[in-house]
């Protein structure tokens, strides 16, 4: 396991995705709701992605110690350790889970990582 230092961009792939599925259901709800009634879920919809989806901790790297330890650092240079669980490959993204409770399951998009390392981490996958 050669150079297992990943960092991550930001993922416009994922923006993209939450934002399509945002249009559909607000399309979905603007042909079964009064106009009025669609206007506050999507106030509500909006205000609700601000204050939970926006605000979550990104991680900027994670990088490979020994085996299936791995630390994690944050956008604002906190850093934990991490025991991997499992790691589950769906194509275009990846999510890795981890053995503690505390820390939230990974979700790593194609766009995040350059070529090169995103063959790397799905090789990875296959060996975890």
């Amino acid at each position: 396991m050669d150079n297992c230092c990943y960092r991550l961009k930001r993922s416009l792939l994922a923006l993209a995705f939450q934002l399509l599925i945002f249009a559909v259901l607000m399309f979905v709800l603007y042909q079964l709701l009064p106009l009025w009634l669609w206007g506050i879920c999507l106030v509500a919809g909006l205000i609700i992605y601000q204050l939970f989806y926006r605000k979550r901790p990104h991680i900027a790297q994670f990088e490979c110690l020994d085996g299936r330890e791995w630390t994690l650092t944050h956008h604002d240079q906190h850093t934990q350790r991490a025991l991997i669980s499992h790691v589950i490959d769906h194509q275009a993204y990846v999510v890795v889970y981890f053995q503690h409770a505390k820390v939230r399951p990974l979700l790593i998009w194609c766009d995040q990582l350059p070529y090169q390392q995103w063959k790397s981490l799905k090789v990875l996958t296959k060996m975890l």
